[in-house]
């Protein structure tokens, strides 16, 4: 069975139940519309030459004819391989060579053949297609260059089955859908429209568009990022008291956030662990646990190891293994199969994170992201949490200097000076880890997930 298939069960099942919803535009598609939509689009690739299991790019805009676009390539039996419109076009060229792609799908049909097309395996594309391929991601490059991540119809299917037996979504679901299609689109989107639900999103995030969407749809779940439930705080008008669960991922969740967040809409934020290899690894519904991103998914199996790689006790701090349905199938460039890349214990996150007894997780930081000033080691993420909890510093990012070779913190704030910050430090942290020097930007860089982009360790921030 494809992931298409299970789509194509719900428009049978439900055909005049909304699927999509754009509200700002006045765009809604019944489950029916979507997929004549998308049925079309598989017909118009296949008229011009594509074929199962080739490699098709999506490259255009957020929004409907995304998501229509996306289904159709999936429905035409290729490999759909979305890619932001923010990634630059060297960076684009990389990822067409990287990825093999055989098409590149962009706004307005316009699309592109690359009849020489490389193997992605060294087994000229046998060990590709026993995957029964359906997506291929580049991860965000944040911490490294972007690797792509293949996963195959099984694998999807199975890591939707793990996601869902904790969300639970339904038919009568409304899902307000925060982030980027081009890098949320598994364990998200199709997750989502398989069971049923309504996709809402809006083009911007403009009073009126969040107010509308909020009071006509009653959203059932958000999904966002930490920064997009700061835009709800500071623009959305009327509540939100038919949301379940508000799920916060790709990045660590401020405390400042949380409790802005609670005391505005009654509502807890569910801060959650998404990787790319992996799918949805933990959720926490739990509000006494405010600093833990929960417990991981029933069918998953976590560990956390130390550097030798023995299992860490409660309270300490390890790199965490996943283990369990739906990891990837494989890397590209170079091809890694499944069977190189997970260990005894999994799938290695790269994430540093410590479990209590019950086996609440809270996470660290990112094991490149770790730093070392004179013999202490720690994580960019731990220092940042502590600044950002000062009065009116909004965000943060902490880096060794490539020039003076010393610990240095960019700060968006709402104060033009920091005084009385050092203090504030020096009786939370070792003298070490209090940054030499200080500087106000304007905005921090970002990936489109909402991820902070760091670059050898410095920032690219854009001076206030």
């Amino acid at each position: 069975m494809r992931i298409i298939d299970l789509i194509r069960r719900q428009a049978e099942l439900q055909p005049d139940n909304v699927a999509f919803t754009c509200v700002d535009s006045n765009e809604t598609i019944s489950y029916r519309d979507l997929m004549q939509r998308v049925d079309a689009v598989a017909d118009w690739l296949r008229a011009r030459g594509c074929r199962p299991f080739e490699r098709c790019g999506l490259y255009s805009p957020e929004g409907p004819e995304f998501l229509v676009n996306a289904l159709g390539i999936l429905s035409a039996g290729l490999a759909v391989a979305p890619i932001s419109i923010s990634v630059p076009p060297p960076e684009l060229d990389r990822i067409v060579g990287a990825a093999g792609l055989h098409w590149l799908l962009g706004a307005d049909k316009k699309l592109v053949r690359f009849p020489f097309a490389g193997f992605v395996d060294t087994n000229e594309d046998c060990d590709y297609r026993a995957t029964n391929p359906a997506y291929i991601r580049f991860t965000s490059g944040t911490t490294g260059p972007r690797k792509g991540v293949l996963l195959g119809h099984d694998t999807i299917l199975e890591r939707l089955a793990t996601a869902d037996a904790v969300l639970r979504i339904t038919p009568q679901d409304r899902i307000w859908f925060r982030l980027p299609m081009a890098d949320h689109f598994v364990v998200s989107v199709l997750l989502y429209l398989s069971r049923g639900a309504a996709l809402l999103t809006t083009r911007t995030d403009e009073r009126a568009s969040l107010s509308k969407l909020a009071s006509e749809f009653h959203p059932t779940i958000i999904y966002g990022s930490p920064e997009s439930y700061s835009v709800l705080i500071e623009k959305l008008y009327g509540d939100l008291a038919a949301v379940r669960l508000a799920i916060c991922t790709t990045t660590l969740l401020a405390s400042k956030t949380r409790s802005a967040f609670q005391s505005r809409f009654e509502r807890p934020l569910n801060p959650a662990l998404g990787i790319i290899e992996v799918g949805l690894v933990t959720l926490n519904q739990r509000e006494d646990r405010p600093d833990s991103i929960g417990t991981s998914m029933p069918s998953y199996q976590v560990t956390l190891l130390d550097e030798n790689g023995v299992k860490v006790p409660p309270g300490k701090a390890g790199e965490l293994f996943v283990n369990g349905p739906g990891l990837l199938d494989a890397y590209l460039a170079p091809w890694r199969p499944r069977t190189q890349i997970l260990g005894a214990d999994g799938y290695a996150t790269g994430d540093f994170a410590t479990m209590d007894e019950t086996g609440y997780l809270r996470l660290v930081g990112r094991s490149k992201n770790r730093l070392e000033v004179n013999g202490l080691h720690f994580f960019c993420e731990e220092l940042e949490q502590i600044i950002n909890s000062y009065p009116e510093i909004q965000e943060s990012i902490v880096f060794i200097d490539p020039t003076t070779r010393a610990l240095s913190a960019e700060i968006v704030s709402r104060n033009e000076s920091f005084q009385g910050l050092t203090d504030f430090l020096r009786q939370r942290l070792d003298p070490r880890q209090i940054p030499v020097s200080f500087r106000k930007v304007a905005e921090l860089p970002r990936t489109a997930n909402g991820k902070l982009l760091r670059v050898a360790g410095s920032p690219k921030a854009r001076p206030q």
